[in-house]
């Protein structure tokens, strides 16, 4: 797991960590559904052989799309936007197309022995209630603490509408006696005002939890291998001005040749 991966980063934006919650609870849904369902023929038909394909293919699924939403969530760390890849089955050079279908296969069959498909299995699983805790968060916190920014319009609604007051209870008088309703109205919206302050730290915290707990199955993100060491390339300029003085020693020579032929020509009506 990377160490890093719970620690704050000013560049990850809230906004964007509250888009990635909302949508844990519809993918979160699918992959629990799909994963719990893949697995469930798999292991039941694999005594006759059918579930051996249907338990692969699950696994390799699984595995495909972890490592897609970790790549979106680091991308979020990073404060940008993560772009998918397909699936690296499908990535296979152009003289290989007709074997692709077996190719696939083959990459399905590995996912049996592969521990990443099993882990990821294990992440759509466990990590269901995770994601409905955390969408739930994220949808009823910004929206419950703008309902409180906006006390002072439910009361006059409520006082002109309704002929209802509100704020005017025992326990508000308790708490705020000198206060007239409406202006202990304008006492909690300057309470939801603060609390305001304090939701893009909720929500970026939130992500960067669900971040570490999606590095936990997915394991550090494959990193490119350091290049070699190149060789020192010989300037550009070098080549070009070799080339320039052979074709400058061409043409003079062709020049003198043709020169030395004209005088030969010449030399015999001399005479």
């Amino acid at each position: 797991m990377k160490s890093n991966s719970i620690k704050s980063n000013p560049r990850a934006s809230a906004y964007g960590a509250w888009k990635l919650q909302l949508g844990l609870l519809p993918l979160g849904v699918t992959a629990f559904v799909l994963t719990l369902t893949g697995i469930t023929l798999g292991l039941s038909l694999a005594i006759v052989g059918i579930g051996i394909p249907i338990l692969a293919g699950t696994l390799a699924w699984s595995a495909a799309r972890m490592k897609r939403e970790q790549s979106r969530w680091i991308a979020w760390q990073a404060g940008g936007q993560a772009k998918d890849e397909p699936y690296a089955a499908h990535q296979l050079p152009e003289g290989e197309a007709a074997g692709s279908a077996r190719a696939s296969w083959k990459s399905w069959f590995r996912s049996l022995g592969n521990p990443l498909g099993y882990r990821a299995a294990a992440h759509q699983l466990l990590g269901f209630p995770i994601r409905i805790a955390l969408f739930v968060v994220s949808l009823t916190v910004p929206l419950s603490v703008f309902a409180v920014m906006l006390a002072p319009a439910v009361y006059k609604v409520s006082d002109y509408l309704y002929g209802y007051v509100l704020y005017d209870d025992a326990t508000m008088r308790m708490l705020l006696p000198p206060l007239s309703p409406f202006e202990r109205s304008l006492v909690v919206s300057g309470i939801g005002v603060v609390l305001m302050l304090f939701v893009p730290a909720l929500i970026r915290a939130c992500g960067r939890i669900y971040a570490a707990w999606l590095d936990f199955f997915a394991g550090q993100p494959e990193l490119a291998p350091p290049t070699a060491m190149s060789q020192p390339v010989q300037s550009p300029a070098m080549p070009v001005a070799e080339a320039a003085g052979d074709w400058l020693a061409r043409a003079e020579a062709a020049i003198s040749r043709y020169d030395e032929d004209a005088r030969h020509a010449q030399s015999p009506q001399a005479h």
